[in-house]
């Protein structure tokens, strides 16, 4: 064997080994949940402003507001790290906006308290016994991973949804991930790909698209995909500076009043 061909085979190799590693660890490097027992959340909640949300059985499955009645709920679906009670900042930008509408935070299986391993399905599941819980239409909102979570549960119970928002969403986890890793075949090896473009397709609602222009985490070019699969029923809002974690408060108070009349009022 010549020594080229010997060197194709040791880097086709090494190659190979990457790939392997990348889909056996994948899920590691998407979900990074802080876990607590729920006593230790229970007793820290008052402190976030937070009340337990539990299901028919009782079960805690998030926490909600106490401020805020006589409004279109928002259920928040949370990024990929933390858990639910780390996105008291998040509200409190929202409220600084003037809207006063109560806030229920979902936590995922695996994260907080909450039993479970966190895949796709398992956090779609949850979000979609959720929903169910309420008997109006609520306002969906989504933070990063969650934008994905959001577009898998509004599409599965669209009923339950007056309209979406997505902050700093992504078109799919493998146009994400083939951002980050160009070099690999994300499109055969990602299992998780919260596809929200194929979700959302069809889907009748308001959608309010917020991106950021510095976002290295989820490229805006993610993010105007999706607003552009969206057709009329998605909006676009752009911060030009904004970046991850920034995004939310580069939007402005009237730009967030704005996003809020979009998807409560029919997108009109």
């Amino acid at each position: 064997m010549s020594l080229l061909i010997r060197v194709a085979v040791v880097l086709a190799g090494l190659y190979l080994l990457v790939c392997l590693l990348f889909f056996f660890r994948q899920r590691s490097m998407l979900y990074f949940p802080e876990v607590s027992p729920e006593s230790i959340l229970l007793g820290r909640a008052e402190g976030e402003g937070f009340v337990p949300w539990r299901d028919l059985e009782g079960k805690l499955i998030g926490w909600r507001t106490k401020e805020g009645a006589g409004q279109t709920a928002i259920v928040l679906f949370h990024g990929n790290a933390g858990d639910a009670q780390g996105r008291r900042s998040l509200i409190q930008r929202v409220r600084q906006a003037g809207l006063q509408a109560p806030v229920y935070v979902l936590e995922y299986p695996g994260f907080g308290a909450r039993p479970g391993t966190p895949t796709q399905e398992a956090l779609t599941t949850a979000a979609v016994d959720a929903l169910r819980l309420f008997e109006q239409p609520v306002v969906v909102f989504g933070e990063s991973l969650g934008t994905g979570v959001a577009a898998q549960a509004a599409s599965r119970v669209p009923e339950k949804v007056k309209g979406i928002i997505l902050l700093t969403p992504f078109d799919s986890i493998v146009g994400a991930a083939a951002a980050h890793y160009p070099f690999l075949p994300v499109g055969l090896i990602v299992l998780d790909r919260f596809d929200s473009v194929s979700a959302l397709a069809g889907f009748k609602k308001p959608v309010a698209v917020i991106a950021g222009g510095r976002d290295e985490t989820t490229p805006p070019e993610g993010a105007r995909r999706l607003a552009a699969s969206l057709g009329t029923t998605g909006r676009l809002w752009f911060v030009p500076e904004g970046d991850h974690g920034s995004t939310t408060w580069g939007l402005s108070d009237a730009e967030w009043r704005n996003v809020w009349a979009f998807v409560t009022g029919g997108g009109q």
